[in-house]
């Protein structure tokens, strides 16, 4: 990408940075500001609602006294029946209309669709007189409690001792207030459950009218609750909240509400008789208004975007055309070595001409550097040619002694013959690839070549035994890994005077590592000293050079990393164990090198 475009690209990054944030500021300012004038408008209407309710309430509770204070109604309740039929039904027809005429002098209740039932309790005479078989519903106003002794808001009314029951009747669609009713002017036997339940109730569609409530967006709603959290009613515009009182019942703080996977802000309040009033408004609503509202400033935004952009592409062009003329003189060059460095001495700004200069010197560097690799390039060809030539001497060497093997051969010396032979395996095995990894099985044959030529020498028995969790042709180490650690258990762990000697190679896995163990019956030496040794300390061995447990170390640490290395320890028959571990997390295979 040019300096130009990428100039271009920088600026106009940061100006829509600078943008951006301004509209999300711009946003969560005016999303503040919408959410506190909604709860702001919650505290109002919460506070004019909690007034409306107690209005209501009181109006309820002066038509329970005057149901309860009513003389006409009391001495009604008293009268006998069954003597007479036309005058039980005279009573039956006083007691509507008394209920009738009580309710209709509290003319704020009627309006609003209120209606009044007294269920008569079935100890009382007059209550043969409202049996389910001989009243109709919807007409009379008096029912006998017989009908309804199973239900539980009869249960729960006679229950209360001073307050109404509240509940919503899904069927009829009313919101209905049940209360123990005694009678000051009933004259007959007193009555534990007094004189009937009276079950007063308003259609749940008047419940806006005697609430104060105006929807402060297209979604928003309320509902009520009783004091146990059943819900009595709701506004259609909100989702199901049976099961939501628990979440706001005992917080009347301004919260955040979960409902169907929809977010809403709620404001809750405790009105008269333990009524809980809840207002809802959803979080999509909030939005869709300040979308409204940002979309002006979304359009201003990006014609200043335009426009910065187009002041941008200038202000980089001016910026970035003398640095595209150095790149086109440097795009130019193709030998640093025919460069005419005076076209580098030009005008212009001062970071221009410094770069200029620069650029000079860095061309008579990478001039004299050239002429170095060169000279490089010659010694390492005529290095070259002498490793060849020097190659030529170990082949030599093989192919005489080759002809030695044939010749002893020839004369029945096989013992020579096959000295020979092995001297020339173990020539051929260390010329050949060097820096190869093998499997163990081959590093062994090369040992067993060795261990020949030793027996052969001084005459005593030398045991090679291996053991390993799986094919040692599957295990590969880098070559002459095992050879020296066999070959010191040989040299030091017997005398001359030994009948011989038995070295023990063991491999297995374990984790994520490949161990491999050489032990032998021999005199054994102290492990701590040789694994100092390995560290480089200075330790009282006596030792002839030291190379090839050092060199076995090194290579297996720089080939496998990690853990990787040579340790020396006492295993568990009290022998001297040389343990390899190569940790796998590099893979060996034959094919890489050290």
């Amino acid at each position: 990408m040019s300096i130009t475009k990428r100039s271009f690209m920088i600026i106009c990054l940061i100006i829509s940075c600078i943008l951006i944030t301004l509209n999300l500021v711009t946003y969560a300012l005016f999303q503040y500001s919408i959410t506190e004038q909604i709860l702001t408008s919650y505290d109002t209407l919460v506070d004019a609602n909690n007034s409306l309710c107690r209005l209501f309430t009181q109006e309820l509770d002066q038509l329970t006294y005057m149901y309860t204070t009513d003389e006409e109604l009391g001495s009604l309740l008293s009268m006998p029946v069954g003597n007479d039929r036309l005058e039980d039904l005279q009573t039956k027809s006083d007691l509507n209309s008394q209920m009738a005429y009580t309710l209709n002098s509290q003319s704020a209740l009627s309006d609003k669709g209120f209606s009044s039932v007294l269920y008569v309790n079935p100890e009382l005479p007059v209550s043969t007189l409202f049996r389910s078989d001989t009243t109709v519903r919807g007409v009379s106003r008096l029912f006998s409690a017989e009908t309804v002794l199973s239900k539980d808001w009869y249960t729960h009314a006679l229950d209360q001792v001073a307050r109404h029951y509240i509940f919503a009747d899904e069927k009829e669609g009313r919101l209905c207030f049940a209360k123990k009713l005694q009678n000051s002017h009933y004259s007959g036997p007193r009555l534990e459950d007094g004189v009937g339940v009276l079950l007063c109730s308003v259609p749940a569609s008047r419940i806006p009218q005697i609430f104060s409530f105006h929807p402060l967006t297209e979604n928003s709603g309320f509902a009520l609750f009783s004091r146990d959290g059943a819900l009595l009613y709701q506004s259609d515009a909100l989702p199901d909240l049976s099961d939501a009182a628990e979440q706001f019942l005992d917080d009347t703080s301004h919260q955040k509400l979960n409902l169907n996977g929809s977010s809403y802000i709620y404001s809750s309040a405790e009105l008269d008789w333990g009524l809980h009033l809840l207002f809802l408004t959803p979080y999509s609503d909030i939005t869709e208004q300040l979308q409204a509202m940002m979309l002006p400033y979304l359009l201003c935004s990006f014609v200043f975007l335009m426009i910065g952009a187009l002041s941008s592409l200038l202000l980089s062009r001016g910026i970035t055309l003398p640095v595209v003329q150095l790149t086109r003189k440097i795009e130019s060059i193709e030998d640093t070595r025919d460069v005419d460095l005076s076209a580098f001495s030009g005008s212009g700004p001062p970071e221009i001409r410094r770069l200029n200069s620069s650029f000079s010197d860095l061309i008579r560097r990478v001039n004299r550097l050239t002429e170095q690799i060169q000279q490089a390039a010659e010694q390492r060809r005529i290095s070259e040619l002498r490793a060849l030539q020097a190659q030529m001497n170990p082949h030599f060497v093989l192919n005489a002694m080759n002809t030695v093997n044939y010749m002893a051969l020839m004369r029945e010396a096989d013992d020579i013959a096959a000295t020979v032979d092995s001297i020339a395996n173990l020539m051929r095995y260390s010329i050949t690839e060097p820096d190869q990894l093998v499997s163990i099985h081959t590093e062994v044959e090369n040992i067993r070549e060795y261990i020949s030529i030793y027996t052969l020498r001084f005459r005593q028995q030398i045991h090679l035994e291996i053991s390993a969790d799986r094919p040692d042709t599957e295990i590969f180490i880098p070559k002459f890994t095992l050879q020296p650690l066999v070959e010191n258990s040989i040299r030091h762990g017997i005398t001359r005077q030994d009948a011989g000697i038995t070295v023990f190679l063991r491999a297995w896995e374990e984790a994520d590592r490949l161990c491999v163990r050489v032990t032998d019956t021999g005199r054994g030496a102290d492990p701590d000293k040789l694994n100092a040794y390995l560290r480089y300390e200075d330790v009282d061995l006596n030792v002839s050079h030291g190379f090839g447990i050092r060199n076995v170390n090194e290579r297996i640490r720089l080939h496998f990393g990690g853990d990787s290395g040579l340790t020396f320890s006492i295993d568990e028959n009290g022998r001297l164990a040389a343990t390899l571990t190569i940790c796998r997390d590099k893979k060996s295979t034959p094919d890489q090198k050290i």
